[in-house]
């Protein structure tokens, strides 16, 4: 009973994320969930297949953030060869409900 459909239109596709001119940007695999960088291949979120990610680096050297436009998604860590992590999709506590 509580239910409504929003009034705005869900958009087929969301609009390709921009970056700037000097980032350097990946096209994710539509088939397969890795982007390569410095010559490795480096798993990112299933969610981003087919799209374009910036890598940025860290504040510590050798370390990368995998951005979908301003949001870090994936990080990479030169120093050992593994990706750090993907970051969570869990809620964070300090996310309002």
């Amino acid at each position: 009973d509580r239910y409504r459909p929003s009034a705005r239109a869900m958009p087929d596709r969301v609009p390709q994320a921009q970056y700037d001119a000097g980032e350097t940007v990946r096209t994710v695999s539509s088939t397969r969930s890795y982007i390569a960088f410095k010559g490795h291949m480096w798993k990112v979120p299933q969610a981003f297949r087919g799209e374009r990610l910036a890598v940025r680096p860290l504040d510590r050297d050798g370390h990368y953030g995998i951005f979908f436009a301003s949001w870090q998604v994936a990080s990479i860590d030169l120093t050992n060869g593994q990706p750090v992590s993907d970051v969570s999709e869990q809620v964070s506590a300090m996310s309002p409900d």
